[in-house]
């Protein structure tokens, strides 16, 4: 199992896109708390979103968003977990699932928020003042530790086709250090 890390707007959806091309199977935990948040009724926009998967830690658990996620993961060894935030998240994995490789990625604050307004989606702020309640909101929940707790660390500071080229390097680097993870046992 894979999984990815890093602050708002610093490429984890491209790196996901990357290795979904190749065969991995997404497992967004973004998109776990949206889904949970619609059956709530809860607005989606950054700051509701933020406020109510706070909330749900606070009421079950840090790991509560791992939980979640993790039921919908039918092959782990294939699966690349999108958006881990804190320790308490990492461990769930690590104590569920075997071969758990963390990826941090980084790119600095101003092409974050670049990437940030050019995506456009409803639950992002588009200025430097929203990014920054945003970060630290994140960073509150561990997600700096589970940056530097991170088996491999990309960086994400050129164009998009680099970037992109650099992601497949670190998966064919990671996938042949793994030999659990196999494409062909998952048809």
């Amino acid at each position: 199992m894979l999984i990815i890390t890093g602050m708002p707007g610093s490429g984890k959806d491209e790196f996901v896109q990357v290795a979904k091309a190749m065969g991995f199977i997404d497992a967004h935990m973004g998109n776990e708390v949206k889904k949970n948040a619609l059956k709530h009724n809860i607005s989606m926009d950054d700051k509701n979103i933020g406020l109510y998967a706070t909330e749900e830690r606070k009421k079950y658990g840090m790991d509560i968003w791992a939980k979640r996620t993790a039921e919908s993961i039918s092959n782990p060894d294939i699966t690349i977990v999108d958006g881990l935030r804190n320790e308490e998240e990492l461990d769930y994995f690590k104590n569920n699932f075997q071969n758990v490789v963390v990826i941090a990625v980084f790119a600095n604050e101003t092409d974050r928020l670049g990437r940030i307004i050019t995506r456009d989606r409803e639950d992002d702020s588009h200025d430097y003042s929203g990014m920054h309640q945003r970060d630290n909101r994140e960073l509150s929940w561990g997600i700096g530790k589970v940056i530097s707790l991170a088996d491999f660390m990309i960086v994400n500071d050129s164009t998009l086709e680099e970037y992109h080229k650099n992601v497949n390097i670190l998966l064919n680097h990671i996938i042949a250090r793994h030999p659990e993870i196999n494409f062909k046992s998952s048809c």
